[in-house]
């Protein structure tokens, strides 16, 4: 579960002053993600010769509705659950403050520690022509550190809409894309 939350956590100062622009527009695009709103993403995701496949939807900073062949679960402000055996269990109530908190530190530690940054404009990826912009990224969530090289490519709104990750944490190289629309209508709800 935690490399599937460092991907989901962090995104996003080069100490070289060329790249200066270029980070402050990835800065201004993740923090624009950030306040989007509610958003459904698809990760694909291999690690360790294993893929496994994700939807999720993620209203900032604390809901989230997390499913996979393996699991589901909704974490919210007031409580966490995880569908296990077809049953819905509560988890601890610390839970998910503590994922929230570890969710936005990671995308905060991501943004600071961006290097090797850039913008390479309008580019062709999936039949779409979408902005390109890539960074190296190192940070940390659940006292776990991990590495990423991250190409990102943002929708005409300047928002995220696909994402490729290709990480590295506690010795283990994963490869993650990631596809976001963005959709006011979702809504995350305790199970019932």
């Amino acid at each position: 579960m935690k490399p599937i939350f460092f991907a989901a956590a962090f995104f996003a100062a080069s100490s070289v002053q060329a790249h200066a622009d270029c980070a402050a527009d990835i800065q201004a695009v993740m923090q624009a993600h950030m306040k989007a709103g509610p958003y459904h993403a698809t990760m694909d995701m291999t690690a360790g010769g294993v893929a496994r496949k994700m939807d999720s939807d993620v209203i900032l900073p604390s809901s989230f509705h997390i499913k996979s062949a393996e699991m589901e679960t909704i974490m919210l402000k007031q409580g966490t659950w995880m569908k296990m055996g077809g049953k819905w269990l509560a988890m601890p109530a610390a839970m998910s403050g503590m994922v929230s908190q570890q969710v936005m530190t990671g995308m905060e530690s991501g943004l600071k520690n961006m290097a090797n940054v850039q913008c390479e404009g309008p580019q062709p990826i999936e039949g779409l022509t979408l902005n390109k912009y890539e960074m190296d990224s190192a940070g940390e969530a659940m006292g776990v550190k991990a590495t990423s090289h991250i190409t990102m490519f943002t929708n005409a709104s300047g928002l995220p809409q696909i994402m490729l990750i290709d990480g590295e944490s506690m010795g283990h190289k994963s490869h993650i894309v990631q596809h976001i629309t963005y959709d006011p209508s979702i809504t995350i709800a305790p199970p019932k």
